[in-house]
């Protein structure tokens, strides 16, 4: 998807994130400090084509503007004849801001591991694990006192995957990224 379409997809998510928001009568009540659900991803690696995924998340609330975030995904790209199937689970740790009117903004930083399966031209067939640090930024949105919207950006720092072109030649994959998500979590 070419980088306006994309941009306009995003801006449209979150204006009817507020204005759905602006039309819940309990935007102010809060319920319980855990929250699960589930989530699309964009992901967006430096090589290779960007491709949608699902998955589900866990926020946790701490005491005073602290919280943790677990969060498992799938993601499947391609890079000419090489599929990569990956499964992301993510470990966050989140700094709430100061809420504005709706909008309860957050930094987030954390690592996850990336068990990566690549399967390429020639019967080529290899599995990774790697391990990467991630940072970025989002908010939620409530919609009543246990149900939340939520976006986040973050930037994922990740090795090269090995492997192989049609010709059989080695070959390194770049597959640090970013990553766009937006989900809908209950409160428990």
């Amino acid at each position: 998807m070419p980088l306006f379409p994309r941009f306009r997809f995003w801006t449209g998510l979150c204006c009817m994130s507020l204005a759905v928001g602006a039309m819940s009568p309990s935007v102010f009540a809060d319920a319980g400090p855990l929250s699960i659900g589930g989530r699309a991803v964009e992901y967006t690696p430096r090589d290779g084509s960007n491709e949608y995924m699902g998955g589900v998340q866990a926020r946790l609330r701490l005491p005073l503007f602290f919280g943790v975030e677990g969060s498992a995904d799938y993601r499947r790209d391609t890079d000419g004849d090489t599929t990569t199937h990956q499964w992301p689970v993510q470990l966050s740790g989140l700094i709430f801001l100061p809420k504005i009117i709706l909008v309860q903004p957050f930094l987030l930083a954390g690592a996850g591991w990336y068990n990566t399966t690549i399967h390429g031209p020639n019967g080529f067939d290899h599995t990774q694990n790697q391990y990467g640090p991630h940072a970025g930024a989002g908010v939620e949105v409530n919609l009543t006192s246990s149900v939340f919207l939520d976006a986040t950006y973050r930037y994922v720092w990740l090795g090269k995957l090995h492997s192989e072109n049609a010709q059989g030649t080695a070959q390194e994959i770049r597959d640090s990224g970013h990553m766009i998500t937006a989900g809908i979590n209950y409160r428990i």
